[in-house]
């Protein structure tokens, strides 16, 4: 009789601790992934929230996305649902059929949202991953990682050391041995905070990170 192959130990399951508040926010994590799991939906998502944040008809959405016509009233309900969209005008409907959207934009209220959905999966990545994953950082990289993704800022935090953060990381957008005009800080400051770039502008100059004389700025 041959002997019976020994039995692997069995995995413990994790136990994650979550809030009501995270739970939510984890709902709406697996939400907003159904909703962009289409590729049609992600373009129509792309096109309204680029910055200015166009608000468009349906035949300007159809000039800036490849989306099937058959298929965009649909996927704009789905992202509106989500509450990624905002169905900001309805075509009357005719006999028999539900109106239609006519006109369509980003809710930038979503930014928000989507900085504590992000700030809820890292605090559960953080339970459930190994020690080995998860080396020692200080709390400057702490809150640069959890405010800035690619280079743009997520949320502006209410912590003035955190604020102190990321200004350091934002001013580095900036050059030393150069001048630049309002339009071109905007410019620059836009690209990193679409959401309020006035705030970073005013933040920048407060702490000195740059200086403005007479409209011109430059690194301090």
């Amino acid at each position: 009789m041959s002997a019976a192959a020994p039995q692997a130990p069995a995995t413990e399951p994790y136990t994650v601790a979550i809030t009501p508040d995270q739970a939510a926010h984890l709902e709406t994590a697996l939400t907003l992934c159904k909703a962009l799991a289409a590729p049609g939906r992600l373009a129509i998502l792309g096109a309204l929230a680029a910055p200015p944040f166009p608000t468009l008809t349906l035949a300007e959405l159809a000039q800036r996305t490849p989306v099937a016509a058959a298929s965009v009233e649909r996927d704009l309900r789905q992202l509106a649902d989500t509450g990624l969209i905002q169905i900001v005008e309805w075509e009357a409907a005719q006999p028999g059929r539900e109106p239609r959207p006519a006109r369509v934009a980003f809710d930038r209220a979503y930014m928000q949202t989507m900085a504590q959905v992000i700030a809820t999966l890292h605090k559960v990545h953080a339970q459930v991953a190994p020690p080995a994953e998860r080396p020692a950082q200080d709390d400057r990289t702490r809150t640069i990682t959890r405010l800035m993704q690619n280079g743009r800022l997520i949320s502006w935090p209410v912590q003035v050391k955190q604020q102190m953060y990321v200004l350091e990381e934002v001013a580095q957008a900036f050059a030393r041995d150069r001048t630049y005009s309002e339009r071109e800080v905007d410019a620059i400051l836009k690209e990193i905070y679409a959401y309020d770039h006035c705030t970073l502008r005013r933040a920048l100059i407060d702490q000195r990170f740059l200086r403005r004389e007479q409209g011109i700025y430059s690194k301090v």
